[in-house]
């Protein structure tokens, strides 16, 4: 499976001042209303292990914070799930794993790509959550968190039904999404790494406005993909991670604590 290349703006050149990140991460911290923000991480396409997936999950625990791992079914086995266990054990209730969709495949000819669209017959798509949750459940038992995340954060209204009728606790998908869900809904509303900015500078203010505005809002959702890591994203998403673990008026939860949560 070949890595795909990282944003533009993690790039070495120009050099990134993340000590000027850090003071337009602080300045955001300050704008957050008084009741605080609840701030939840997504971590998609997870199931193969490697060092980029390791050392997320490091970053993760060494700053104690949750994470919502969406689990891509089909890419499990025996071997695999051995290696992603340990991760599962340590962290406990720290970590959320749910469902990201069931291959990671687009069966769409038209449009955008959609594991679980329009081009599908409705007993495929049936067939292919029922497939995905009994081999979650199989291998991560209570660790598994009835939670759906559709690859490329699209799915149809027919996916939405399924869900619902499987007795699913939650979606999460790109903010503003549709159709519109019948189960609780944490959308992500920050994109750390599939970013497509041309200029490289303006992109880099473009994540630290973003994250001023969401932030300011109460609710927070991130969205990261390891395999588009370099050491600039870690260093720039440890930054992150410690400077949300330090402010008092930041809540960070997991999927399961949403909804116990009443969110």
């Amino acid at each position: 499976m070949s890595r795909p290349q990282p944003s533009r703006i993690y790039g070495d050149m120009p050099p990134w001042n993340l000590n000027k990140f850090s003071r337009h991460l602080d300045a955001s911290l300050e704008k957050i209303p008084e009741t605080g923000s609840l701030v939840y991480f997504r971590a998609d396409d997870a199931g193969v292990p490697g060092q980029n997936w390791d050392r997320l999950v490091r970053l993760f625990m060494a700053h104690q914070m949750p994470l919502n791992i969406a689990l891509v079914p089909a890419w499990l086995s025996p071997d695999r799930w051995q290696a992603l266990a340990p991760d599962a054990y340590k962290a406990g209730n720290l970590f959320c794993w749910h469902q990201h969709g069931w291959r990671h495949v687009n069966h769409e000819t038209q449009g955008k790509n959609q594991e679980f669209g329009p081009g599908r017959p409705d007993h495929g798509l049936a067939f292919d959550l029922k497939s995905g949750s009994r081999k979650m459940k199989k291998f991560l038992g209570k660790h598994f968190f009835r939670a759906f995340t559709p690859p490329w954060n699209r799915c149809d209204s027919r996916t939405l039904d399924h869900l619902k009728r499987l007795s699913f606790a939650a979606v999460s998908r790109d903010i503003g999404a549709s159709p519109q869900a019948q189960l609780p809904e944490f959308p992500v509303h920050v994109d750390l790494h599939t970013r497509k900015d041309k200029d490289i500078l303006g992109g880099r203010m473009q994540l630290s406005l973003e994250l001023e505005q969401v932030l300011g809002t109460g609710v927070c959702g991130i969205m990261l993909h390891h395999r588009r890591m370099n050491p600039r994203a870690f260093e720039c998403l440890d930054l992150i991670l410690a400077r949300f673990r330090q402010a008092r008026n930041i809540t960070p939860l997991t999927f399961r604590q949403l909804i116990s949560h009443g969110n």
